[in-house]
Parts: C-alpha cells; sequence; structure tokens
C-alpha cells in the first residue's frame, strides 16, 4: 500500500508538472467596470503560477513549469469542460459597494461609476484530475498576486510597516515528527491488525469445523481417540496460531520498514518504532488474537454448511472492525470506560504507545479485559462446540423454537451489550456539550424505549417482568436506612478508588457549576433523582434481571446484574460506587420481590448524593472514622432483613 500510495503520487505529479493547461477568458468587450485591471491581475497571475511553494513558511520558491495555453473562449463551457478542450474559465463580475455606507466608499478605489473592483469567477470541472489540478494553480496565483496588490497599496498609503510585521505569530509544536506521525499509525494499527487476524483466521475456520460437517469428515475424527474438548481446542489453536502470526508479521513489517527504510513512507509519516514498543505491542494484541480466533471458530461450529460460515463471517468482521475503529474517534482516551470495552481499549492503547505515552495501570486493564474476554470466549465455544450441537447444528432447541418469553433470556446480553456500546458512543462524542438535564432526558428516554421495545419484541408479561409486586411493610423502613448507609459505603468506594482513578477536575467543575446555575431544587430532583429512578429500574431491575434471573445463581445474579449497572456510568471513577449501589439495589428487588423499594432506594440515594453536593459544592467531606463504614454495613444487613418477603411469592 505504501509503495504503490508513493509511486502512484509520484506518476500523477510527473504528469501535473509536464502538461499544458487551457484557460479561456469570457468576453472582454462585455460592460464591467475595472476589467482592464482584472486582465492585469489575470496576466501577473499567469507569469508566477506553480511559483506557490514555500521552503520555510516565508519566502516562496520555484515550483513546477506550469504552463498555460490561452484557447479561444467557447460558446457553451459546461460543455468545453466536459470535453476537456478547455480546463478553466475565466470571467469577470462586477463589484458593488451598494452594502458600503457613502462615507465609506473610496471612489479612487471603486470608480467613477461607484462599482467596486470585479471579482474573478473560475469555472472548471472538479471530478476531472487535470481540470482540478489547473484551477488549483490558477487560483493560488490569483490568490498571491492579490496578497502582493494589497501590500503595495498599504505601502502607498503609508501604512507605518509591512503587513507581515503586524501581529507576528508563531507557532512551536513541542510533539515531536514520531509523535505524531504516532498517533496516526495508532488510529489505524488496530483496524489493520484485527483486519489482518479475521483474513487470515477466517480460512482456517471455515475448513475446521463448517468444511468438515459439509464433507462428513468431522464424524470420522470423531471416532478417534482425542475428546471432544481436545478437537475442539486443537482447532481453536490451529485459528489462533494464523491470526497471532499475521498480527506479528505485520507489526514486525512495519518496524523493519520503518527502521531500515526499505519503502519511503506516505508524506507526513515519519515513525521509528522502539524494538521493546514494538515488542510491547505484540504482548498487547495477544488476548484480541484469542478473542477473534474463539470468535471465528463459534460462527463456523455454529455453521451448517461452508457458504453459511462465510456469509456469518462478514458481520463478525464488520463489528469487530467498527470496534477496532474507535481509536479514531477524536476525544478518546484510555483513562476512561473505553478501557472496559474489548478490542477498542488495545486500540487506544497502541495509539498512547506510538505516541510515547505509557500509563502502566490502564495498560494493564486494558490487556486484562480483553483478555478476561478473551478467556471467557475461548471457554464458551469449547464448552458449546463440545455438545451434540458440534455434529447436529441444524438442529434447534426448545427456545429458539418457542420464541418469544423464552428465547429472552438467551439475547438479553445482547441487547444490554448493543445498549451499553450506544450510550458510550453517545457520552463520548456528544453527552459533554449540551445541558445536563437535557443529557439525562434523553439518556433516560433511551433506556425506556429499549426497555419497552425488549418487552414489546419477546412478548414478555409486564406484570412479571418488572416485578410490580406489592412489597413487604417492612421494605419501605429497610429503605430509609439503607439508602444513607449505602451513601456512605459508596463514599468510601469513591475515595479507595480514587487513589487509582483520581476525580477529573474538569468533571468537578462542571458538577459544582450545575449546583451552582441557579437550577429550582425540583429540577434537581426530578432530573437527577426521579427520572434515574424510575427508567433505570425498569430497564436494569426490571427486564435485564428478569432476562438473567433463570440463568444465573442468586450471587452471580447479584453481581453481573449490579456490576453491569456501574458499567452504563462511562466516566471510569463512577463504576465502583455505582456497581455498588447496583449491588444493592438488586439485592432488593431479590428480597423484596417487588422493584418499588428499588426505585425509592435509588431516588433517595441520588437525592442524598444531590444535597450532600448542593452543601459541599462536590468537595468530599472530611474522611469518615472506619467505624463509620461499619455501623454502615450493618445497617445495610437490617435494611435487607427487614425487606424479606413472608411468602415465596419473592422474586422468581
Amino acid at each position: 500500500m505504501w509503495f504503490l500510495t508513493s509511486l502512484t503520487t509520484e506518476r500523477r505529479q510527473e504528469r501535473i508538472e509536464s502538461r499544458t493547461y487551457t484557460y479561456a477568458v469570457a468576453d472582454e468587450s462585455a460592460d464591467v467596470a475595472g476589467t482592464a485591471d482584472a486582465r492585469t491581475w489575470l496576466e501577473r497571475a499567469l507569469a508566477v503560477v506553480g511559483d506557490d511553494g514555500r521552503a520555510d513558511g516565508n519566502e516562496p520558491t520555484a515550483g513546477p513549469a506550469v504552463r498555460f495555453e490561452r484557447v479561444e473562449a467557447p460558446d457553451d463551457v459546461a460543455a468545453a469542460l466536459d470535453e476537456e478542450r478547455l480546463h478553466v474559465h475565466v470571467a469577470w463580475e462586477a463589484g458593488g459597494d451598494e452594502d458600503l455606507p457613502d462615507e465609506d466608499v473610496d471612489r479612487e478605489t471603486v470608480g467613477n461609476d461607484g462599482q467596486g473592483a470585479p471579482r474573478i469567477v473560475l469555472s472548471y470541472r472538479a471530478d476531472l484530475d487535470a481540470s482540478d489540478s489547473a484551477e488549483a494553480f490558477l487560483r493560488r496565483a490569483l490568490e498571491r498576486t492579490r496578497a502582493e496588490l494589497r501590500e503595495q497599496r498599504l505601502a502607498t498609503a503609508g501604512f507605518a510597516s509591512a503587513p507581515d510585521d503586524l501581529l507576528p505569530l508563531e507557532r512551536i509544536e513541542t510533539a515531536s515528527e514520531e509523535q505524531t506521525s504516532g498517533l496516526l499509525l495508532g488510529r489505524l494499527l488496530t483496524a489493520i491488525i484485527v483486519m489482518m487476524m479475521l483474513a487470515g483466521g477466517s480460512i482456517v475456520a471455515t475448513d475446521a469445523l463448517a468444511g468438515e460437517k459439509e464433507r462428513g469428515t468431522l464424524e470420522t475424527l470423531l471416532t478417534t481417540a482425542a475428546s471432544r474438548v481436545e478437537i475442539v481446542t486443537a482447532k481453536n489453536l490451529s485459528i489462533l496460531a494464523v491470526a497471532f502470526a499475521t498480527s506479528v508479521l505485520n507489526i514486525v513489517n512495519i518496524v523493519v520498514w520503518m527502521q531500515l527504510d526499505l519503502i519511503a513512507p506516505p508524506a507526513g509519516l515519519k515513525l521509528v518504532i522502539p524494538i521493546g514498543a514494538g515488542l510491547l505491542l505484540v504482548l498487547l494484541y495477544a488476548p484480541a488474537a484469542v478473542l477473534l480466533s474463539s470468535s471465528l471458530l463459534l460462527v463456523s461450529g455454529r455453521s451448517k454448511t461452508y457458504k453459511e460460515a462465510q456469509l456469518l463471517f462478514a458481520p463478525v468482521m464488520l463489528v469487530a472492525m467498527a470496534v477496532a475503529a474507535i481509536p479514531v474517534l477524536p476525544g478518546v482516551e484510555l483513562r476512561s470506560a473505553i478501557v472496559l470495552l474489548p478490542i477498542a481499549n488495545l486500540g487506544v492503547a497502541a495509539r498512547e504507545i506510538l505516541t510515547g505515552q505509557y500509563d502502566w495501570p490502564l495498560l494493564a486493564a486494558a490487556w486484562a479485559v480483553t483478555g478476561g474476554a478473551a478467556a471467557l470466549l475461548a471457554r464458551a465455544s469449547v464448552r458449546t462446540l463440545s455438545a451434540e450441537k458440534l455434529i447436529t447444528a441444524s438442529e434447534l432447541d426448545a427456545a429458539d423454537l418457542a420464541g418469544g418469553p423464552a428465547l429472552f433470556p438467551r439475547r438479553v446480553a445482547r441487547w444490554f451489550a448493543v445498549l451499553w456500546a450506544l450510550l458510550l458512543v453517545w457520552q463520548l462524542n456528544i453527552g459533554g456539550s449540551i445541558d445536563s438535564r437535557l443529557l439525562i432526558s434523553i439518556n433516560m428516554a433511551i433506556f425506556g424505549a429499549a426497555a419497552w421495545l425488549m418487552i414489546g419484541r419477546y412478548r414478555l408479561p409486564v406484570r412479571e417482568t418488572l416485578s410490580l409486586r406489592a412489597p413487604p411493610a417492612g421494605a419501605w423502613l429497610g429503605v430509609l436506612i439503607g439508602a444513607p448507609a449505602g451513601l456512605v459505603l459508596a463514599d468510601g468506594i469513591v475515595r479507595l478508588a480514587s487513589l487509582a482513578m483520581p476525580i477529573p477536575e474538569a468533571w468537578i467543575e462542571a458538577m459544582a457549576e450545575n449546583m451552582g446555575a441557579g437550577l429550582p431544587l425540583w429540577q434537581m430532583l426530578i432530573f437527577f433523582s426521579l427520572m434515574p429512578a424510575l427508567f433505570e429500574e425498569i430497564a436494569f431491575r426490571g427486564v435485564l434481571l428478569h432476562g438473567l434471573k433463570n440463568r444465573l445463581t442468586t450471587v452471580q445474579l447479584v453481581l453481573v446484574a449490579g456490576i453491569a449497572f456501574g458499567f452504563f456510568h462511562v466516566d471510569l471513577f463512577r463504576i465502583p460506587p455505582t456497581s455498588l449501589l447496583g449491588v444493592f439495589l438488586v439485592v432488593t428487588v431479590v428480597r423484596s420481590g417487588s422493584i418499588f423499594p428499588a426505585m425509592a432506594w435509588h431516588g433517595l440515594h441520588n437525592a442524598l448524593a444531590l444535597g450532600s453536593a448542593r452543601v459541599e459544592q462536590i468537595a468530599l467531606p472530611e474522611q469518615p472514622i472506619w467505624w463509620h463504614y461499619v455501623l454502615a454495613a450493618l445497617a445495610i444487613l437490617l435494611a435487607f432483613r427487614l425487606m424479606k418477603r413472608r411468602t415465596r411469592a419473592a422474586f422468581s
């Protein structure tokens, strides 16, 4: 790609410099004031056309010997440009001073008839290379001529100093060329590596299971002494070997080409990757290779034929490429919620490595997150493909046949994963630039719409899905005890997490500004307390909890559903305390069998936090004593005990 880009660019430049461009001038007999001056300016521009290069930003240097030849003006300019009998057409229109007050009109400048200087109009075809180049050369020459004329007139008018000496501007770029180029390459490197991993691995994966099913050789393989787990693991490793080798070869190629300068890089790209950084990149992309190879194997295993596997690889590649392209987005930093998105976090990490930034805790976190996702998917692929469906993939289970509510537990994770990605992109790119009330309204609308869309799509029973039951009487007392205690424990989590993830000053200032923006208290309570308590509970303690309850144990349900709630808060430092709140709210629904106490707890928690922030202007109070946290934990246990239902009609 680099070689061909350089070669074609060089050949195109040769063609541009060796070509003779044709131009035509509109009817000069037309009654347009100042045409004589316009003709003079055009002649001066044609004399210097091509001399628009600058050596150091100050002095012009001689450019290519661009040749322009004048031809007779055609009757139909558009047709002449289409047929390339003409490359650029020059005309002028009369200027005017109708927008200037009389006292501002200089008759020596605009002429005796009150007309201003004529405006030069260039007509060309932007989609034709010759016409586009001719217009660019002539336009730059005219702009240079205009600047020279301005300076001459200013000097004639007695301007005190040369225009270039007026408020001179100097730019100092502290980033090195390697850092600037590293930013450019870092934005694209992950997408390139992922594309190569998928392209190489998909060839092996397609034949590994789908191809063997179609040929009927998989049954023969299963009669050998090797167990199914060993067979699936070996096939996964074969895909991984190709995918990982592809990524290593690409990184080594980049390092070698850059180090030895075997091929001239594209213009503006000057990068020398140290050997240590190259090895770090290899280590960094290792879990991505495992994750992608497991995904390819799952697709192949679930496909009935070779062609079906090829068709299913397309959406997998599109999703993977979309995630890998996230480092291209402006403002996305590793020290944000992006560290929790597999592959995308590695892309942002690679970009920072190539620009010389080594945030080791976040690099390790990104590697661990993608590595954990890769391990889970690899294990899932082995377990899934070790079942009987490895051979009889055409058979459908009961959930597939029943659809509706029976199918929802298998699809709920996908829905919330897409919802998380949607909110992440929205928050990172738009969320911080709008009013907080509008931001909350849009976020809650997204949660509400997604929840009701899932309910309608899978025909879920509303009352059961949302746990719309009367809670035990003690649940309300438990809320009054638990919400303040939970806020104290959340404060402790914030303090502990701030050692590794300090709260950004910009966020504190933004929240303090919201607190001091003069918003009425009732608005603060509606947007920051009531709306989240309603819409987030419907989505997380309603729909999500309903979809997961029959697939997980109680402990797993509490942890997974609670932590998932924390992940939906984009700011990285907010995830630990909101995950703790999510755990408390899940336990509340499980113990009481009703969503209403969770709504009350959530609203009261936010209202208390809002009141504290309004008083303290976000500054955290003095460090509580250790026994404050002990009392808060005991209060939480008491609150949960009060919520226990007396009958078996609890959450189920």
